[in-house]
């Protein structure tokens, strides 16, 4: 029998009991990394340009202004991107060590910057690309919605392809969403591999991962209610839960290898297989 969501909080509550604290200061550490770097690259490339005259330009007066400006802020997102790359696995790292009965420690933070960062940056690129390709059939009736003003098929057919987009980003995270996991607790298997080996975990349980997703939809909206402070208490206990839901799917796993090696009907299969 397959654990259900209830039990998964159940014991991701047991094990956050005592432990709010830290877990609330990782997040605020966790959250100060990446704003504080997005602040300090922004000011480095904000005062490299002023030296040179050419971001004061105005969008009108000079495309070397536009140009420069686009490219700041475009420099400025993969930056971004490639922090939360980082802090990702970091993060997941902390609450695994909690879920595990280990002592989660801040140093855990920074796991992905000094494990195979090129791997979790690879995992991460693959998933913005996946959802970007997603985001290709929207982008296009978007397009055509501007070049036709939007009449009323336009604004159908966009609706349709936004539904269409998360609808797609959704199933492919679902199936991909153990990968961190898995290159979290074995670095030296390829990126690839864990996301295969991601895809195979998840048969039969995506649909016990999509209730367990919006299960937390009221607790996310409290926690925009709450000018987002509450988030600091809600993410350890997302996180924590869907931690154990990896552990879960993982001794669901090892189950079934010791039922196969216990079945006489393998072990006669694997014994003919040894003679050829």
């Amino acid at each position: 029998m397959k654990t259900t969501s209830a039990e998964l909080k159940r014991r991701a509550k047991a094990k956050l009991k005592g432990r709010y604290g830290s877990c609330v200061g990782a997040e605020l550490v966790a959250t100060a990394i990446v704003v504080g770097f997005i602040i300090m690259f922004f000011f480095i490339l904000f005062f490299i340009a002023a030296a040179s005259d050419m971001f004061y330009y105005s969008f009108n007066q000079s495309d070397i202004g536009t140009v420069i400006t686009v490219t700041l802020f475009f420099v400025i997102y993969i930056l971004f991107l490639v922090v939360m790359a980082l802090m990702g696995p970091g993060l997941l790292r902390f609450y695994y060590n909690l879920a595990v009965e280990k002592n989660p420690e801040i140093s855990n933070l920074l796991f992905g910057v000094k494990n195979v960062p090129l791997k979790f940056l690879a995992l991460y690129g693959i998933q913005l690309i996946v959802g970007l390709v997603c985001a290709i059939p929207y982008i296009v009736v978007m397009i055509a919605g501007v070049i036709t003003d939007f009449i009323p098929i336009m604004v159908v057919l966009l609706v349709l392809m936004y539904i269409l987009m998360l609808a797609g980003v959704l199933v492919i995270n679902i199936y991909m969403s153990q990968s961190m996991f898995i290159l979290l607790e074995s670095t030296d298997k390829g990126v690839i591999q864990s996301i295969m080996e991601s895809v195979q975990m998840m048969k039969g349980s995506k649909g016990r991962l999509f209730y367990l997703y919006l299960s937390f939809t009221g607790m996310i909206i409290l926690g925009y209610c709450s000018a987002y402070i509450g988030f600091l208490w809600i993410f350890p206990y997302m996180r924590t839960t869907l931690t154990e839901f990896y552990l879960d799917l993982k001794a669901q796993q090892a189950k079934k290898v010791v039922e196969q090696l216990a079945d006489p009907s393998f072990e006669s299969m694997w014994n003919q297989e040894k003679r050829q």
